[in-house]
């Protein structure tokens, strides 16, 4: 299979569903009862998700039009838009679709998983056509994507009829779909964030099975009693030899004079959790994530909050790049909805998509660190109320306010 996890594999790994392909040469194939995934797959991608959160958008020369957050609100794009990323992220790729409604102008933004939709490029790379495919019960149905269009058709019996056509050319004659990809190299498709650490993910779910088996079958010590006449203390007042369960948990053993009695320890565990640890913090190496968010703690003694703090920086540029990679498709969707939707906006081109900081823990530490940047002059009382996450309306009732407040001071 190679390197590349395909969609199947990066889902499997999300979801905590894949199978080791080998437990172990020492270990017998009935213990995979025990066997125990590691979930870093998920926490991998969870964690980038968390970290994405767009806030909005911004133009060089003046604010986005209204029309856009009403667009994309009738449309849950925040939900749909974490959705599209962790569908990337998972699997390398997911498509947000674009189409009509038939009770109302507002562009319907669908999302769908990357292997839903074949597309056809050119040489630049650009998606030139889209086909989906799917069915209601026997019958059939294709969504053909082409410039400006959407073409619906049914198949039944072999015979393959248009059934709806959807024509924005005039107002957008690209294709009406845009792709949410994860991109690493240069003329590569999207490739799942899991890719890098699946060995590993596999190696330390190999560890922790051994774990469980381990503690089930080696830690506990074995008793022992060695003498003569010690099997008439096993068996009952009917001969029959005792269960071994009720022998070492319900009595207390009493052999003969010259019997010797002892216990042997149980394994030691330290080798199997040391190396989950390795393992762990291969992947905080590759990923960025702290061993601490794994469960994993490195020292004896806890970090403390700036060790914390710092540990998350290479995971915060990790973050930072992330936003770059998404925010051009999600520049290119709401370009894409203004256009269908007839909505003319001068300079679109600078439409640029506002996120969260990923270097601030919270909400209310954000906002704290704008009022200050306000409070010295370094911003603007504007751009403060831009980036508290204040509604369109409710900044216009701010600056409303202040308006007021600046002509009674100025009578």
């Amino acid at each position: 299979m190679g390197n590349f996890i395909g969609h199947i594999d990066g889902e499997a790994y999300y979801n905590g569903e894949r199978r080791l392909a080998a437990l172990g040469v020492s270990l017998p194939p009935n213990v995979r009862v025990l066997e125990m995934p590691v979930r870093w797959g998920k926490l991998s991608v969870d964690i980038l998700v968390e970290a994405l959160v767009l806030e909005g958008f911004t133009l060089a020369d003046g604010e986005p039009p209204h029309e856009l957050r009403r667009i994309l609100q009738a449309n849950n794009f925040d939900t749909l838009l974490t959705l599209g990323i962790t569908e990337a992220l998972v699997t390398g790729s997911a498509f947000v679709v674009a189409g009509g409604r038939p009770d109302s102008d507002i562009p319907r933004l669908t999302v769908h998983k990357g292997r839903d939709i074949k597309v056809t490029r050119d040489h630049t790379g650009k998606i030139v056509k889209a086909v989906q495919k799917f069915a209601a019960g026997n019958t059939g149905y294709s969504q053909i994507y082409k410039p400006g269009v959407i073409e619906i058709y049914r198949k039944e019996n072999g015979v393959k009829t248009l059934v709806e056509r959807q024509d924005f050319s005039d107002r957008y004659p690209g294709i009406p779909i845009v792709e949410i990809a994860n991109i690493k190299r240069i003329g590569e498709p999207g490739r799942s964030e899991i890719e890098d650490i699946h060995d590993l993910i596999d190696a330390a779910s190999r560890s922790l099975t051994n774990l469980q088996v381990a503690q089930e079958m080696l830690s506990m010590p074995t008793k022992y009693l060695f003498g003569d006449g010690v099997e008439d203390q096993f068996v009952d007042e009917n001969g029959n030899l005792q269960s071994k369960i009720k022998a070492y948990f319900g009595n207390f053993l009493i052999g003969p004079s010259d019997a010797k009695a002892g216990a042997i320890p149980g394994a030691d565990l330290n080798q199997i959790i040391n190396s989950f640890k390795l393992y762990a913090q291969q992947v905080s190496a590759m990923t960025g994530i702290p061993p601490f968010m794994m469960g994993v703690n490195a020292e004896s003694n806890p970090a403390s909050a700036e060790a914390m703090r710092s540990a998350k920086d290479r995971l915060i540029s990790r973050a930072e790049l992330k936003q770059h990679i998404f925010g051009d498709a999600v520049e290119d969707i709401a370009r894409m909805v203004l256009a269908i939707s007839g909505v003319h906006v001068e300079n679109v081109e600078t439409l640029e998509a506002r996120w969260r900081d990923p270097a601030v823990a919270s909400i209310s530490s954000r906002n704290a660190l704008m009022l200050q940047a306000q409070a010295q002059g370094v911003i603007s009382a504007e751009t403060a109320r831009e980036y508290l996450g204040l509604s369109p309306e409710q900044i216009a009732r701010e600056d409303r306010t202040d308006q007021r407040g600046r002509a009674e001071i100025g009578a």
